[in-house]
């Protein structure tokens, strides 16, 4: 069972065993720093996004919090804001008494010295759970292919993109907001594109990918839906959906045969849904 909460970019997961788990995506903590260095000054947003997750955690009472990568902003170094700000950022939520669970993403380098022993990193390729209806989700960054065991759950959710809606009217005032993308994508085009990247297969249009998928990892592949989130950290910029000319800048899985422009439903934070991709691309 899956709920996005609303006026959140946050997910709770209903789990086989009764209990629930809340999940969000880029915080990007220490990006104040990159902002410092362009001139735009503002002050360390850490303790803010440590109240919000708070109120989640008082107001749902899960029993783990998952991060879908980039908890960091740094690529591959950890500034002094970082150092500081999130060993105690973390050691704070832990002390709510929740099981705390990173998947690794872009931004995430080196980010195993900055955390407290008590917390789960996953692999960028990603985390399989089995939720209460029988059903399984995959859980990623977005950055990366998830691994193959995924593949088996309906339902993958990737941050990675900030997704955003850009609206303009005729005098050219501009409305941009966060968004939610709720995909409904081929699982033999994905499973194609995946057998692709591990260069399995080269070439052409495969005859039965999924048969060939199943051969190989002993796996039947599920996933029909792709549900993207929202960055929890507002602040940042992201990528107009409705702009963009190419998918190069999605990631290796929301290549241009996945996005059905006229299937993918576009939602706001509150939960209004304001239409598909195709119709969107012309406002």
């Amino acid at each position: 069972m899956i709920y996005p909460l609303p006026e959140t970019p946050a997910l709770l997961l209903k789990l086989e065993d009764g209990s629930s788990a809340l999940v969000v995506a880029d915080l990007h903590l220490g990006f104040e720093i990159e902002l410092s260095s362009k001139g735009i000054n503002i002050p360390s947003q850490m303790s803010k996004f440590l109240k919000e997750l708070k109120n989640l955690i008082i107001s749902y009472n899960p029993s783990r919090l998952i991060f879908l990568g980039d908890l960091k902003h740094n690529v591959t170094q950890i500034s002094l804001a970082e150092w500081h700000d999130i060993p105690e950022f973390l050691s704070q939520l832990l002390a709510m008494n929740i099981d705390i669970e990173i998947i690794i993403g872009n931004h995430d380098g080196n980010l195993e010295a900055l955390t407290p022993r008590k917390v789960t990193l996953h692999s960028s390729r990603g985390l399989l759970l089995k939720l209460l209806n029988n059903k399984s989700i995959g859980l990623i960054h977005g950055h990366a292919w998830p691994s193959p065991k995924l593949f088996e759950s309906e339902t993958l959710v990737m941050g990675h993109i900030h997704p955003m809606i850009e609206l303009k009217d005729q005098m050219g005032f501009k409305l941009i907001e966060p968004v939610w993308i709720k995909i409904d994508v081929s699982t033999e085009n994905l499973i194609e594109n995946y057998l692709k990247y591990r260069r399995i297969i080269k070439g052409g249009k495969v005859k039965s990918p999924i048969k060939k998928f199943n051969e190989i990892f002993g796996l039947n592949p599920q996933t029909s839906r792709i549900i993207v989130m929202p960055a929890f950290n507002r602040n940042l910029s992201g990528i107009p959906i409705n702009r963009l000319r190419s998918s190069s800048l999605l990631g290796p899985v929301l290549t241009r045969n996945i996005i059905d422009p006229n299937s993918t439903e576009i939602y706001l934070l509150d939960g209004t849904f304001l239409g598909t991709l195709s119709l969107l691309k012309n406002l």
